[in-house]
């Protein structure tokens, strides 16, 4: 088989580049072992333009928001399924001083926020005894939903390969890769936290343990608002339950739910919500990030056709689509990458 991309890995970051790949008509295989813990399946899928305790527009979120509707909008369509939910987002004001500060500040040039409110909006079922601000250009992408639409329309176009990919069996030579009886142009990984690629084990890599409580609560909450302060709650529409996230946690890397992290969970939902619950389930991920934050993206320092898409962190959902783009235009076209995601940062790392 020749393709001109062998691509490792089927997450949100693959997905993302295959799509724009397809643009330019690139023929392409995908590998993936199917990991059922892998952040992409277990992740709420929450994208917010504001965020942080002082509720700040996240890093060019004025590019990243926009286009990232737009991308996933364009993917509903060509698979003929339904995983993006446009929703406001309401983030209550912790306090009188909370709420001062924001209206105290200059907000005119934030179009992210849709309206702020002085007085309680929703307290039958959570506690907003000070109002707080509605976001537009937000919502959740239910990843898993997009996942599996996204493999079935690969497997049916014979572009799935699901096993796991062996990195000591691929050649690479000057002007062609070679992974068994595929023979290919350029390599693309996009395998995840803990691959342990032998090609891009030099980066400073930061994987991110991150925990959900699926739960059930006494009424149901309001179908076109997400509440987010201190734990997002979400409801997606194909089942009987809601998400409360996320935690953070850099140290035990496994997939394995803890008491600890319910408790933070519980302690920050019980000062959130004002209505009974049960926790029916709990679920742990691990985000793929780096240690400056910023996505690790671009081309091996020796060698010419081995790439990378990968460190998305916490927020791949709002930075698959816009810098899959990026990327791909620097691939096929030779245009720049973003100083701040290409992986040449950290060259002086590198020792061959």
């Amino acid at each position: 088989m020749k393709v001109d991309f062998i691509i490792v890995g089927h997450g949100l970051a693959s997905v993302a580049v295959i799509e724009h790949l397809r643009k330019y008509n690139a023929s392409f295989v995908v590998f993936s072992d199917e990991n059922a813990n892998s952040s992409s399946k277990v992740a709420a899928g929450l994208y917010n333009p504001v965020t942080g305790r002082k509720m700040k527009q996240t890093w060019i979120a004025e590019q990243l928001f926009p286009y990232l509707e737009e991308f996933y909008s364009d993917l509903e369509q060509s698979l003929n399924a339904n995983f993006l939910h446009k929703k406001s987002i309401y983030r209550p004001f912790l306090s009188l001083e909370d709420q001062n500060d924001w209206m105290a500040k200059e907000h005119k040039n934030n179009f992210f926020i849709k309206s702020t409110f002085t007085s309680p909006q929703f307290s039958d079922f959570i506690t907003d005894d000070f109002g707080g601000i509605l976001l537009e250009k937000s919502g959740f992408l239910d990843v898993k939903e997009m996942l599996d639409h996204h493999k079935a329309k690969l497997i049916e176009d014979k572009q799935f390969i699901n096993e796991r990919f062996e990195y000591e069996k691929l050649e690479v030579k000057e002007n062609q890769i070679q992974y068994n009886d595929i023979e290919s142009e350029k390599i693309i990984f996009c395998d995840g936290p803990l691959s342990h690629n032998p090609f891009f084990d030099w980066l400073p890599t930061a994987p991110v343990k991150g925990e959900i409580l699926h739960i059930k609560t006494e009424n149901p909450l309001p179908d076109d608002v997400i509440f987010n302060r201190g734990v997002f709650i979400v409801k997606n529409p194909q089942h009987d339950y809601y998400r409360v996230g996320a935690t953070y946690e850099w140290k035990n890397l496994d997939y394995i739910p803890t008491e600890k992290a319910k408790k933070q969970l519980t302690d920050k939902l019980d000062d959130l919500l004002n209505i009974k619950y049960e926790i029916i389930d709990q679920v742990a991920g691990i985000r793929p990030a780096s240690k400056d934050r910023r996505p690790l993206i671009g081309n091996h320092p020796e060698l010419k056709n081995v790439f990378i898409f990968n460190g998305l962190g916490t927020k791949g959902v709002s930075l698959a689509p816009y810098f899959a783009h990026q990327f791909v235009e620097s691939i096929i076209n030779l245009k720049k990458l973003n100083d701040e995601v290409n992986i040449n940062r950290y060259y002086p790392l590198y020792s061959s």
